[in-house]
């Protein structure tokens, strides 16, 4: 599973959950973030970049071999450099680039230490 910890200024921190890691992941949460849960990142790089779409905006999620997580936002007149920028990936995941269109597993918002949800997050 893929973890995505949002923050109101659309930023975002990507994390790759593992039942070994779940704990330190757990620790290193914002609270107040947006949590969503999206599906594992796929081993198949050159099959995701040969199922981009022929146009339109997309935003590419992808593990280097180091197991750092990165993702950036294309439109079409940039897919062709993305084979380069994905040369030492080992696993990604395609999404739209549009909000209307993507969907995650799950949603939620991180509580404060105290337990108290003082974070409210738009669907």
């Amino acid at each position: 599973m893929l973890l995505e910890e949002g923050y109101l200024s659309n930023a975002s921190r990507w994390h790759r959950l593992t039942l070994d890691g779940l704990a330190s992941t757990r620790d290193g949460l914002t609270p107040r973030a947006r949590l969503l849960i999206w599906p594992d990142l796929s081993t198949d790089v050159r099959a995701a970049l040969a199922g981009l779409p022929h146009e339109g905006l997309i935003e590419i999620v992808w593990q280097n071999s180091r197991g750092h997580i990165t993702s950036l936002t294309v439109d079409e007149t940039e897919y062709a450099a993305l084979p380069a920028v994905l040369a030492e990936a080992r696993a990604v995941m395609v999404l739209s680039g549009y909000e209307d269109e993507r969907a995650p597993l799950m949603a939620g918002v991180l509580p404060d230490p105290d337990g108290v949800l003082r974070a409210r997050w738009l669907p």
